[in-house]
């Protein structure tokens, strides 16, 4: 698999076979936890050049056809049309077959919604089985209709077709299994499975520490996924009882994000393609799901949201290439007003993973010589740049969880030669440096991710000297994010949901016994995010960046 993704997920598939369409959910589950960092290769098994001989050598005709269906939903969950192949007058697969393999040399991305799109449409919708409908759904998820027509019945894809029905049968793998595969060329054939932890624990096992997030949102899963989706799928991909699934299906399409189509009897939802740019609060408890695990005491909070935390900024520090729900870098910098003659000065592989959310330098506190803690160091800028400020004759500590990014800090201050800076392990809530040992503490969108702030507030003021100063850039919110979405893991890592109502974080800085507390600058940082999703979540809870500086007294 060379410098590809960690982790290679192969479906032999057929866009007209029901086991296909019942390991859809399975693969939305693992592309959702796993990212980019796992694979799905959709190859063709081609389930019958012909459907009358197909039945003959299983011994089925168009009368018993439906009832085989009817166990494979039982098994599956994933509703389909049991006579569909009556319905819609299909005598062969091999064109839809041929159809996806011409899709494959426009996009890959394109073809896997195409297949999708394909077994909506024959399974659930009947529509007929003819070339000219093949082409119509190619052009619905914006493929050109006129070249798949073209080259589906080309030489190389004819071979592309015939190279993927004879690595389905030398692999021994069927309709009903997944091949997965590392880089190591360790694979696992698994098959007759139709929930998706037995495969995420394959992955586990074939690729150990790759990131993992749970999904939170189904209104955002809905809106990238553009499919028809039943209840069963959400269910699976959330893991949540498919009757929850279903009633916060039934509660989006009341509120008009989502449509509702049904097939006799069978309910599908897709995405309503509606700009939505503020939720009401009452939908955005439906749309966001309980997390896997329930926590039902605040001791039990702390690791897994440093468990979230450390898996999405370990991806910020090794992959500071691929989008994020947040502004990332020099775009970052840039917006939040870093001076672009200081952003010279430092490594570029230190700011290419800065993931701050404000420009905490604006309170203007450091002065030459000082000794500065920074909490939450990440990838080393803000340390960097506070070395800029201090001088040689100052001290410059930084503060961080995750290893991924302390080792990479310490990169790039060896690339700096700052002989000053020192990265230490450890959270906010037990500073390794004695009392009144510092003379300023900076934080840039850290503290907003610590569960337990008044404590972390505390060791701040117990390691700062008398007159020492505090300045800090953080997300804060105007309604309280737990009150309506729960414990998030997800939620918090992405910084919304451990974010604090504004007056409330203000006064939590206060009563750890900060004076002079003020807000110096506001930001709507979550304005430069790629995600529609987020931009949405984040304006439905008025969350935004604050710079804000405090002084011990």
């Amino acid at each position: 698999m060379g410098s590809g993704p960690p982790i290679e997920v192969v479906h032999f598939a057929d866009p007209w076979c029901w086991w296909s369409w019942g390991l859809e959910p399975v693969l939305g589950r693992l592309k959702e936890v796993y990212g980019d960092n796992v694979r799905v290769t959709y190859k063709m098994g081609g389930q019958f050049e012909t459907l009358q001989e197909w039945m003959r050598e299983y011994g089925v005709d168009e009368r018993t056809t439906p009832d085989w269906v009817r166990e494979s939903i039982e098994l599956t969950r994933m509703p389909l049309r049991p006579d569909y192949y009556r319905r819609t007058g299909v005598t062969s697969s091999y064109p839809a077959c041929r159809a996806f393999k011409a899709a494959q040399l426009q996009s890959e991305e394109l073809a896997a919604r195409y297949l999708r799109r394909m077994m909506e449409a024959f399974g659930l919708e009947c529509r007929p089985a003819s070339d000219d409908e093949l082409i119509r759904l190619a052009e619905e998820v914006r493929l050109d209709g006129s070249r798949v027509r073209k080259d589906s019945h080309s030489e190389k894809v004819a071979k592309a077709l015939h190279a993927d029905v004879d690595e389905m049968h030398r692999s021994g793998v069927n309709f009903l299994s997944l091949l997965i595969r590392n880089r190591d060329g360790r694979q696992v054939v698994k098959g007759e499975i139709f929930t998706a932890k037995p495969f995420e624990t394959i992955i586990d096992d074939l690729a150990p520490g790759l990131p993992k997030r749970s999904p939170a949102d189904i209104l955002e899963y809905a809106e990238h996924h553009r499919a028809l989706t039943p209840a069963h799928e959400i269910a699976e991909v959330f893991r949540i009882p498919e009757a929850d699934a279903y009633h916060r299906l039934e509660d989006l399409a009341a509120g008009d994000l989502l449509t509702a189509h049904a097939f006799d009897g069978i309910t599908a939802w897709r995405w309503a393609d509606k700009k939505v740019e503020k939720l009401p609060l009452d939908l955005v408890k439906v749309s966001h799901v309980p997390p896997e695990v329930q926590v039902e005491a605040v001791s039990d909070l702390k690791p897994i949201v440093t468990k979230a935390v450390q898996s999405l900024y370990t991806e910020v520090a090794t992959r500071p290439d691929k989008a994020y729900h947040f502004p990332l870098g020099l775009e970052a910098l840039r917006y939040l007003g870093y001076p672009e003659e200081d952003l010279r000065k430092l490594p570029p592989t230190a700011t290419e993973s800065f993931a701050g959310v404000g420009y905490p330098h604006a309170a203007n506190v450091m002065r030459p010589g000082d000794t500065v803690l920074d909490i939450g160091s990440g990838s080393g800028t803000d340390v960097l740049y506070t070395a800029l400020k201090v001088g040689p004759k100052g001290t410059v500590y930084g503060l961080d969880i995750t290893p991924a990014m302390i080792a990479k800090a310490r990169t790039n201050i060896a690339k700096m030669g700052a002989r000053n800076v020192q990265i230490l392990e450890g959270d906010a809530t037990k500073i390794p440096l004695p009392d009144r040992s510092v003379d300023v503490v900076t934080s840039n969108g850290v503290l907003n991710l610590v569960p337990d702030k008044p404590a972390a507030f505390e060791e701040i003021f117990r390691v700062l000297k008398d007159g020492g100063r505090l300045q800090l850039a953080d997300i804060v919110v105007e309604e309280d994010v737990g009150a309506v979405c729960g414990l998030n893991p997800q939620l918090w890592a992405d910084c919304i949901g451990g974010a604090a109502v504004e007056k409330e974080y203000l006064a939590t800085i206060q009563d750890a016994g900060f004076c002079d507390v003020r807000i110096l600058r506001k930001v709507d940082y979550f304005a430069k995010s790629s995600s529609e999703s987020t931009k949405r979540i984040t304006k439905s809870f008025g969350a935004k960046s604050v710079v804000v500086s405090a002084a011990k007294p």
